[in-house]
Formats: C-alpha cells, structure tokens, sequence
C-alpha cells in the first residue's frame, strides 16, 4: 500500500502471479524481457497510448456485473478488458484466487473495487552475479543490489540488501571491520 499521506479515500494494493520460465515462449535467457514488453505494449496501448492504465471493475473482471472505475491513478485510467493486457494463465489465475480472497476477506469483492494493469515487474528477470564481497565478478567496483540487479522481492529484502551491500562496500573501504 501507499504511504503517501494515508488520508486519501482509496487503498492501493497489488495481486501477483507467479510466471515460470515454462511460462515463456523459449528458453533464452532474455526471453522473460521480451515476454514483459509484449504485456507491456499490451497494456500501453489499451490505456491509449497517452500514458494512462488500463483499468476495469473488478465485478465485471469476473463477469458478475458492472461497477464505476475509480481510481487516484496519474495521470489516469482508460476503461479496457484486462483479459486482452495479461497472459491468459495470469487471467486465469486471478480469477481463482479473487474468489479465495473473498471467503477470507468479506467484502473483498466489491462493485467500488478497481483493478489496475499491468506491472510486470516484483524483481529482476536475471540476476547480476556478485562475489562474495559483494562486488560484480564482471565488473570490479559495481555492486549490484536489490530488485533491479535480481537480488531482492520486494520493498524490505531490497533495502536490506542495499545495507548488506553498502557494509562491503564500507569494509572494502577500509571504514569498517
């Protein structure tokens, strides 16, 4: 969820789906880039190609009726069928677990409720690999980190990792034991 002042009307929350190497198209090792531009074009184009995400209400996501789209989004979001912007497995998958989530958390399901997509990144499609100081094997005095060098999932292990790495780089320094 957001931080940002918490006193807005909306939550913000994010559903992720698991995608498996067997998911893509091949096996090269950038074939998970190009599977994400792929639903990232998809997504583009159906938000209108101004910058705006596609959206739809969770009802009619399920095919149980019609609900307003609500959403403090920027610069905002463009009605779309999202069954058209995610993989079909992703498609399917949410569409088991929404009902899951409703018989833990009544009210999950709700006609107020917005999905908003897509985001197709949770952490890095390959990894830099670093050695045990921390450093890239590759490249001496770079030190990947967190999601985008493939070395954390979320908000939490990214910072911690980016601590682990900055404590290497302060022992590397000669600043600490």
């Amino acid at each position: 969820m957001s931080g940002h002042s918490r006193t807005g009307s909306y939550s913000n929350s994010a559903l992720v789906v698991a995608v498996r190497r067997e998911d893509f198209d091949d096996a090269d090792p950038l074939a998970g880039v190009r599977f994400q531009r792929r639903w990232e074009e998809a997504a583009f184009a159906a938000g209108g190609g101004d910058y705006r995400a596609p959206a739809q209400n969770l009802l009619t996501f399920l095919g149980r009726g019609r609900g307003a789209l609500v959403s403090s989004c920027r610069p905002g979001v463009r009605e779309a069928e999202l069954d058209r912007v995610l993989p079909p497995f992703v498609v399917d998958g949410l569409r088991r677990a929404l009902p899951y989530f409703e018989r833990r958390m009544r009210g999950f399901i709700t006609s107020e409720a917005t999905l908003t997509g897509v985001e197709t990144r949770t952490s890095a499609p390959l990894r830099i690999l670093r050695g045990e100081n921390g450093e890239s094997v590759s490249h001496p005095g770079l030190y990947p980190a967190g999601e985008g060098a493939g070395y954390a999932g979320g908000i939490m292990s990214a910072a911690l990792d980016g601590l682990r790495v900055a404590e290497q780089i302060a022992v590397k320094a000669g600043k600490r034991e």
